[in-house]
Parts: C-alpha cells; sequence; structure tokens
C-alpha cells in the first residue's frame, strides 16, 4: 500500500492516472514538453477548450508539482509554464503510450484487411 497526500494506493501506477485525469491535463503536459509556454501559446495550441479549463488544469498541475510557473516582472507580467523535473518523468511513460499505441493501431488496422 502507497500512501500519498492521505489517499491510498494498492498500485503505484495509479498515481500518474490520478494526476493527469483528463485530457487536457495530457495535452498540457505534452505541449509543455516541446517548450515552456505562456497561458494563451497553450490556449492555441489546444483549441477545443477554453482559456479558463486550461488556466485551471494549469493550476492542478502546479499543485502537483508537476509544472512550474515563472512571472517575469514586465508590464504586462510575462508568466511562462515549463515542466518540472516531475513533469518530464512523465513524459517519458507518455512516449511510451504513443509508441504502444502506433503499434496497435497499425496492428488493428493491418487485421482488418
Amino acid at each position: 500500500m502507497i500512501n500519498l497526500n492521505g489517499k491510498n494506493y494498492e498500485c503505484g501506477s495509479k498515481i500518474p492516472m490520478d494526476l493527469v485525469d483528463d485530457k487536457w491535463k495530457f495535452l498540457i503536459l505534452w505541449n509543455l514538453s516541446q517548450a515552456p509556454l505562456r497561458l494563451n501559446e497553450l490556449a492555441q495550441k489546444i483549441p477545443d477548450t477554453s482559456q479558463r479549463t486550461i488556466s485551471r488544469k494549469l493550476k492542478a498541475l502546479e499543485e502537483a508539482l508537476l509544472i512550474k510557473r515563472e512571472v517575469y516582472p514586465e508590464v504586462p507580467p510575462k508568466v511562462l509554464y515549463s515542466l518540472s523535473s516531475y513533469g518530464e518523468g512523465l513524459i517519458e511513460i507518455f512516449e511510451v503510450m504513443a509508441k504502444w499505441g502506433e503499434n496497435y493501431a497499425m496492428k488493428i488496422n493491418e487485421s482488418k484487411k
């Protein structure tokens, strides 16, 4: 049994699934793996959601220590989001999942021919 923030997990693989529990968080992390981005840049890369939703998801990811928020003392204020070392570790998992997904889709499509 693993305890994290008062929640018990029977299997450690449930922890990243709880942290990235929807497609928006996944897409935010995936985009931040390419480069640090501002809120409006993320909104352009994820056009099928609102800035409000992205902002809420960014806050949750920051609270989970998966991303970093850096505020630059400029006018207007410049805020950049980037992956933390924990977030970078998740990207490695996502890359394995992407490879599995590609192989799975290829094999399923071949079997339907």
